[in-house]
């Protein structure tokens, strides 16, 4: 296996006319959001290589599908253009079953192949201008920011001046070879932002996978983004702001067991590599009491009202 390196982006895109409107209501804005991942395969020879785009509407799935894609790429070679076609349907059932399939509705994904999109589902919840970005910088792809101006160039070729602002944050880094893979991811939390690096070095003469090191990657983003979930509705529920048989109480009940999971996913990938984390490994449990804390001072007016309306006794709600 070659070196491998990529980035998951999160990603916003405001899109609106650059002229005036006639109607003096304000030029018409476009919102377009996104996770993006950039699987860049070569072969342990180095005779075969292709390029992914994954983008996802949130960052585990990403990071999921692009693992998914790598395994199938290192294991079995070149995917596109095989005699039978890969997957790909069953590839995303495989990494959404469970959680993620019976919770988020909102829930899609693409793969992009030299701009275009060779898979697609959820396509309903995916703004089309991602699609235009990805052929641009399929015809640019030495330079991502500067897709931004072919866009531009090809909405004025279509008789509609347009401008867009991008905005992007990191949230995984990762490099990864056979002896060793490096993850870096960032976690923008409710009230801080905070980073942890994990290394992964062979043990017993087991290499490195890239595909393991996105899956283990994955199961962290969604293990913070699950504990606040539930950190935000335990609090909810105790001051019932919401009732505990609510279809948001027996969600956060699925991701507490989901939770459950993932822990035992990250143990397992620990026994299979030597891992060290920077500064600490990520404390699910803790990470949901902190959750509960912030909850707290983020539901104070909602507890107020209640408390106001003698609903709930004051005794019971201290800042």
């Amino acid at each position: 296996m070659a070196d491998f390196q990529t980035s998951l982006l999160r990603e916003k895109f405001l899109i609106y006319d650059a002229m005036p409107s006639q109607s003096g209501s304000g030029n018409k804005e476009i919102v377009a959001l996104s996770n993006r991942l950039v699987l860049p395969l070569k072969s342990k020879n180095g005779y075969t290589s292709e390029t992914f785009v994954v983008r996802a509407q949130n960052m585990h799935t990403t990071a999921r599908m692009g693992a998914q894609i790598a395994k199938d790429f290192y294991d079995y070679g070149q995917i596109m253009g095989r005699a039978t076609p890969f997957d790909w349907d069953t590839c995303f059932q495989t990494i959404v079953k469970g959680y993620e399939s019976d919770w988020n509705n909102d829930l899609w994904v693409a793969v992009y192949n030299n701009g275009r999109v060779v898979y697609e589902a959820g396509e309903a919840n995916r703004h089309q201008f991602l699609d235009i970005i990805e052929q641009c910088d399929a015809r640019n792809s030495s330079d991502y920011e500067r897709s931004m101006e072919i866009a531009k160039d090809a909405f004025k070729q279509a008789g509609k001046l347009v401008t867009i602002e991008h905005d992007s944050n990191v949230a995984l880094v990762m490099s990864v070879n056979e002896d060793e893979g490096k993850c870096g991811v960032i976690v923008r939390g409710p009230a801080k932002t905070t980073t942890f690096n994990l290394s992964a070095k062979k043990k017993s003469g087991r290499t490195v996978k890239v595909s393991e090191c996105l899956s283990v990657s994955a199961a962290f983003l969604e293990g913070i983004q699950l504990a606040f979930f539930i950190g935000l509705t335990t609090q909810k529920i105790k001051y019932d702001l919401i009732g505990a048989g609510s279809s948001v109480a027996k969600q956060s009940d699925a991701a507490s067991y989901k939770l459950g999971r993932l822990n035992s996913a990250i143990s397992q990938f620990e026994n299979l590599q030597n891992v060290n984390y920077r500064p600490e490994k990520p404390n699910f449990s803790q990470m949901v009491s902190e959750a509960e804390e912030f909850a707290r001072k983020m539901l104070a007016k909602e507890i107020a009202a209640k408390i106001e309306s003698g609903e709930l006794d004051e005794d019971d709600w201290v800042v």
